[in-house]
């Protein structure tokens, strides 16, 4: 049993007034940096205590989940402002501009330096390519390749919220963008957000990746098929309610799935509840790892 958290983390209250504040030219980038280090230090203090097994930096500096991988490739730019889900927070859809995309790999100013392993979290490259008249192969050959293969990373959790919700999910395109992606880090793609019943259906258990990530506050336990042929990122914390989460039902939950190798995350971004709650559910997600270890040998 495992357990880490993927996504984007929520700011505290002090950096988001801080980047109000350099956008208003009321600070300045080095005090707003210093900030940054501040909350980031803070997060790993927390996952260090809620003993996770992979470090996560929290993309701290990220707007949303393509901003910056867009922003550094060529033949690509950000396109209109996008309403994300059915949340009320908004992200600028990847828009093409030219042939094939070329991406320069961001560096540490997006991918902060950690002291242990860890795990990076990264778009899928369905989730990237939907707004453009790209396919998911370019983008993982563009795009996401380049940046995974500049990586010090024992883990890339891809993150797709959008392909669990189609009716018919197409996997084939998937698989063979993710294919692109083999032979660096281990890759986990996460469903975030939605009924992977469908994906499951259409053999998400097969696709060229070490892990799948399932939102079981969306998704019925009963849904994941016998011999299930992969780990599993168990969505036991969730991350659209500031209600906290009790450990001792989280491992009584997970001890119900017809899995052996998994690990407990969040069913998405943090970023969506207080930096405060965000918190409390990485220490109970740590507590409910704990819980289910001493279940297991009981």
């Amino acid at each position: 049993m495992q357990a880490y958290v993927p996504g984007i983390y929520p700011r505290s209250e002090a950096l988001v007034q801080s980047t109000r504040d350099l956008d208003r030219g009321r600070t300045t980038p080095e005090a707003n940096d210093e900030q940054v280090e501040r909350d980031l230090h803070e997060l790993i203090s927390v996952q260090q205590a809620a003993e996770v097994d992979l470090l996560a930096d929290g993309m701290l500096r990220w707007q949303d989940l393509f901003r910056p991988l867009v922003e550094a490739s060529a033949g690509l730019e950000p396109g209109p402002m996008t309403r994300f889900l059915d949340t009320n927070t908004f992200w600028f859809a990847p828009r093409q501009t030219g042939g094939a995309p070329k991406l320069e790999p961001v560096g540490e100013r997006y991918i902060a330096s950690l002291p242990g392993s860890r795990l990076v979290t990264l778009p899928s490259p369905w989730a990237f390519a939907l707004s453009t008249e790209l396919t998911p192969k370019e983008i993982a050959e563009g795009v996401l390749k380049p940046q995974i293969d500049a990586l010090d990373a024992e883990l890339v959790v891809l993150s797709e919220p959008f392909l669990a919700r189609e009716e018919r999910p197409d996997l084939g395109t998937l698989a063979e963008a993710l294919e692109v992606l083999t032979g660096g880090p281990e890759l986990a793609i996460q469903f975030t957000f939605g009924d992977a019943k469908n994906v499951l259906e259409a053999g998400a258990g097969d696709l060229p990746v070490q892990a799948v990530g399932i939102d079981f506050y969306s998704t019925h336990a009963s849904d994941i098929p016998d011999g299930f042929g992969r780990k599993l990122l168990a969505g036991v914390i969730d991350a659209r309610s500031s209600a906290l989460e009790d450990p001792e039902e989280i491992a009584g939950f997970v001890a119900q799935l017809p899995v052996d190798d998994i690990a407990l995350v969040p069913n998405g971004d943090l970023q969506f509840v207080p930096e405060q709650i965000a918190r409390q559910k990485i220490q109970r997600l740590g507590a409910a790892k704990t819980a289910q270890a001493k279940e297991a040998v009981a």
